[in-house]
């Protein structure tokens, strides 16, 4: 395995988990700090990355369990790192092409991601970044000392003490970059609980919102469907989902947006991002039931309901949707305005 497969293999886990963690990460930075900002999300995602990164560069490339391979012995001395660049150096190899000096470099670089993160998103200074670089370097090398925790019999990587010196040394430059480069908020930050306004980027990301739920909830359901078929209905039978288990996945997703929907007036994802709809035409439930219809729900039902032009008619509505959102100065689009709602932010006290 190269040097870069293990990044990618990463990448690919981390975006898995973030689309699984998207909804409550967005429902936990509005609760928590009152709204989302593009830096601190992708500081997350960034941060994320970064430590699923570390470990598959600890773990992979891993041996079969079966394989012959040789057990490390660990280095418990702070000084071989130094003996291995004078070492190769003396052979007259160029300072760039020394390998133990671009080992030493690399897992330098490789945490200086996570103590320049951990200013940004926590606030922490040059100590706690030091004391996050030598905790997690040291978790990475007791995995690789432990063979897995057990997994493998003996170590197949390398413990080594200097990479605790060096992945802690990582992480305080990081903090120091971060320190350097970015700025401190001179003005302070509204109160948490103090209502904010009702933007299209915070319409929008509650719909996205609803939309990650739905094909999860769908997705899931599904696969949970085909896992009864085969485990207990029938089994021995074909693995692939068939089109009754997929229309029942869809079902349930529906059902899983529809109801808070008419039960409160507000779905999932304006829940998330702290939006609630009032008021309503009379009666309440069929003005919700309009609202739902004329929002994820009718493009659900007409992409999936409605042969031949039904993916035509969902994709106008959501043009529809988005376009009269932009267009609407106070931001309540197609749906709250067909059924009589307003959409406000789930802070005010006082219905307007």
């Amino acid at each position: 395995m190269d040097r870069i497969t293990p990044g990618i293999i990463a990448i690919i886990i981390g975006a898995i988990i973030a689309i699984l963690l998207f909804v409550p990460f967005v429902a936990a930075s509005y609760r928590l700090r009152g709204g989302m900002t593009v830096g601190r999300t992708i500081g997350w995602a960034a941060l994320l990355v970064s430590f699923l990164a570390i470990w598959t560069y600890t773990i992979l490339p891993a041996p079969a369990i079966t394989d012959d391979y040789r057990c490390s012995t660990p280095n418990l001395d702070l000084l071989t790192d130094i003996r291995d660049i004078l070492l190769i150096q003396q052979s007259g190899t160029s300072l760039i092409a020394n390998a133990s000096l671009q080992v030493v470099v690399l897992n330098i670089i490789f945490f200086m991601p996570l103590g320049f993160l951990v200013r940004y998103l926590f606030g922490w200074g040059v100590a706690r970044a030091a004391l996050s670089g030598l905790v997690v370097s040291l978790a990475v090398e007791t995995t690789q000392l432990t063979g897995i925790w057990g997994l493998y019999p003996c170590s197949y990587r390398l413990f080594s003490v200097t990479d605790l010196t060096h992945n802690t040394l990582g992480a305080v430059i990081g903090s120091l970059i971060a320190l350097a480069l970015l700025r401190r908020r001179q003005a302070l930050a509204p109160s948490v609980a103090e209502p904010r306004p009702v933007t299209v980027g915070r319409r929008l990301l509650g719909m996205l919102s609803d939309v990650l739920v739905f094909s999860l909830v769908s997705l899931i359901a599904g696969l949970l469907v085909s896992l009864l078929r085969i485990l207990v209905i029938a089994p021995g039978s074909p693995t692939v989902t068939d089109p009754l288990e997929t229309a029942m996945g869809l079902v349930i997703g529906l059902v899983v947006y529809l109801v808070p929907v008419l039960v409160t007036g507000t779905t999932i994802g304006e829940s998330a991002v702290l939006l609630r709809a009032t008021g309503g035409w009379r009666p309440t439930v069929l003005a919700r039931l309009v609202r739902a219809m004329l929002g994820l729900g009718g493009v659900i039902v007409l992409s999936e309901v409605i042969p031949v032009v039904g993916d035509v008619l969902s994709l106008a509505l959501v043009v529809a949707i988005i376009a009269t959102l932009v267009v609407d100065r106070e931001r309540q689009g197609l749906a709250a305005r067909a059924s009589g709602q307003r959409v406000i932010d789930a802070r005010e006290s006082v219905d307007r």
